[in-house]
């Protein structure tokens, strides 16, 4: 498709891609349409579409993996140390907004503001209660999985812990043990190796290529990731009204300069452990979490209140797309994981088959 691609995740998850927008609206036209495809196969399957950030039904033992060469290299490495890869893998999604930028410096910002306010914007959008069919006692189980999963590769991202340099994250990545490379076609399973140590000498008789290092990246999976363009990894799964708010979001931060200094002095600034135990709390309680001197429901209402200010400057006519956050956030201070809860709690009497009408998206 011109407006986009669709790929399948290993554990079926449907990931949209859509294509380069320059706007909001665009990228609203292009998901719309997607999602009205979705919809008529849902409706000739008998299927549902849902828009969370984990599996609220099928455990891990019940999953199917879907066949992809990659997959096979990954699935062993990421069930090792009690890791709950698989998980990560199979059960979970999330929005995901990429961004371009314009300098080195531009760069710097995006991506220590994509990391320092993953947390705080996991809360914003936590949308995942549940799991085997009742409540988990996480209001986002995807990031209780992710801070299960890798602790190399996952996380709010080291390079950006005391000041982001380009040289500084060439080091981090590098020190991030390999999982495959390609040849011929091929995944060739280096799990566990020093990049280090395989720019130095190979392995095996596998000699380095610089691709080998692009792919490399795309195995790293911090809260903000850098590859081509800085792409912010944070919030929960939803539905359109969510995806297209947490595009405003980050672009109300991001694209607007006095937004983007003002947002990298309110984010946390902690180190690895104090946003490891952060990110634990939001994992439970969302922004109901305060942990290392961070008030998180505060942190949430600003940076809500900033990006809205960010495209009152450079894109007024997207404010509108900011209205869920707006009214969610600021006026009630809840993220979505509340209302299901509330409803799992009262209306629905603890059914949890209950949240497909709430959670469907086609």
């Amino acid at each position: 498709m011109e407006w986009g691609w669709v790929t399948i995740e290993p554990g079926g998850q449907i990931e949209f891609s859509g294509a380069r927008r320059a706007n909001i609206a665009e990228t609203e036209r292009d998901v719309r349409r997607f999602l009205a495809h979705l919809h008529d196969v849902a409706e000739e399957r008998g299927l549902a579409f849902l828009g969370c950030g984990f599996d609220p039904f099928r455990t891990a033992g019940e999953q199917r993996w879907v066949s992809k060469r990659r997959y096979s290299v990954m699935r062993p490495y990421l069930s090792v140390d009690g890791r709950r890869g698989w998980d990560m893998m199979c059960r979970t999604a999330a929005i995901q907004v990429n961004l371009d930028y314009g300098s080195v410096a531009d760069l710097a910002a995006k991506f220590t503001v994509g990391n320092r306010l993953g947390p705080i914007v996991a809360a914003i959008f936590a949308n995942s209660p549940f799991e085997a069919g009742a409540l988990s006692g996480f209001k986002s189980r995807r990031l209780a999985a992710w801070l299960e999963t890798d602790t190399d590769r996952s996380g709010v991202s080291p390079a950006t812990i005391g000041g982001f340099t380009v040289d500084g994250f060439v080091d981090y990545a590098l020190d991030v043990p390999m999982i495959f490379v390609r040849r011929d076609g091929q995944y060739v399973d280096l799990a566990g190796t020093s990049f280090h140590a395989f720019l130095e000498s190979g392995v095996n008789g596998t000699r380095p290529r610089f691709a080998d290092y692009t792919d490399h990246l795309t195995t790293i999976f911090t809260d903000a990731r850098l590859k081509q363009h800085v792409e912010m990894r944070s919030a929960d799964a939803g539905g359109v009204d969510d995806l297209l708010a947490c595009e405003a979001f980050w672009k109300g931060i991001t694209y607007d300069s006095s937004s983007l200094a003002e947002a990298e002095r309110l984010a946390p600034n902690l180190d690895r452990g104090g946003f490891a135990r952060l990110q634990g709390d939001v994992a439970r309680r969302a922004l109901g979490a305060e942990t290392e001197g961070v008030c998180v429901l505060d942190v949430a209402r600003e940076v809500v209140r900033l990006a809205a200010d960010g495209l009152r400057r450079i894109a007024p006519e997207e404010l509108r797309y900011l209205d869920p956050l707006i009214e969610r956030v600021v006026d009630a201070g809840e993220c979505p994981a509340d209302r299901l809860i509330r409803e799992y709690e009262s209306s629905w009497s603890a059914d949890a088959t209950k949240a497909v009408a709430a959670l469907r998206v086609a």
